[in-house]
């Protein structure tokens, strides 16, 4: 039905903040290994702090350190930077309260562990599909505006990855994964993926209108399995 290969791979170590490049990903029925694994909430509530309410929390980085010389490793706590590069451990005691002054959190923040965080799925986006969607309204959308951990370049044509089938078997190297539903889009796109705290509305417009609120696919997988940059992706 199509074929191609990985072309980036992403991981979020913190929900909302910009997360890092990596060039091997391990995966199985939890998500990505260090995806998402932390996540603000307002202190003593169950109320998540996200970068639709405050679009300034990405102009902070999360990622893991290397460990052993592998770029790609997960061990101890992530570490956190500020826009201007100043780094923390995801541990320090003084991080909630830096991090909720630069994003406007007035009522502060707490970092949480979480499991399942991203529901034990990964977001695939088309290269197609934002080339097209950058020729559609005359200038450069950023794939990072859409966050997805996976970035693949395929012959399918723009935008019909989310008219798959749900359940459709998808290969990622020698893994094979399960087509669970297309992505529906909130608000998050229209914001700057930087932190520049300026919204896209044509954008997030075209997105409702013209695609049907959505773009881009979530996969799963039973067991473990490793992807990597380069790594064939198709249709059995």
């Amino acid at each position: 039905m199509f074929a191609g290969e990985v072309k980036q791979l992403w991981r979020y170590p913190v929900k909302g903040l910009r997360g890092e490049s990596l060039r091997s990903a391990v995966i199985d029925f939890d998500g990505m290994a260090g995806d998402r694994v932390l996540k603000p909430f307002e202190p003593g509530t169950d109320k998540t702090v996200w970068g639709g309410s405050h679009p300034k929390m990405m102009g902070w980085e999360a990622a893991w350190p290397a460990q052993c010389g592998c770029a790609d490793a997960v061990s101890g706590e992530p570490v956190l930077y500020e826009p201007g590069g100043a780094a923390w451990a995801a541990d320090d005691a003084d991080l909630p309260a830096r991090l909720a002054e630069s994003i406007g959190a007035e009522k502060g923040l707490e970092l949480r562990k979480v499991s399942e965080g991203n529901h034990g799925r990964i977001l695939v986006v088309f290269e197609a599909s934002v080339r097209k969607l950058s020729e559609q309204l005359g200038r450069e959308i950023e794939a990072s505006r859409f966050r997805p951990n996976v970035i693949v370049d395929t012959d399918l044509e723009p935008f019909a990855e989310t008219a798959l089938e749900s359940g459709l078997a998808i290969r990622l190297g020698r893994n094979e994964f399960t087509l669970q539903k297309p992505c529906e889009r909130c608000v998050l796109p229209s914001w700057d993926p930087t932190g520049a705290n300026e919204r896209d509305m044509e954008l997030h417009r075209h997105i409702i209108k013209e695609l049907g609120n959505h773009f881009g696919i979530y996969l799963k997988i039973n067991e473990k399995a490793t992807v990597e940059v380069g790594d064939p992706v198709g249709t059995y």
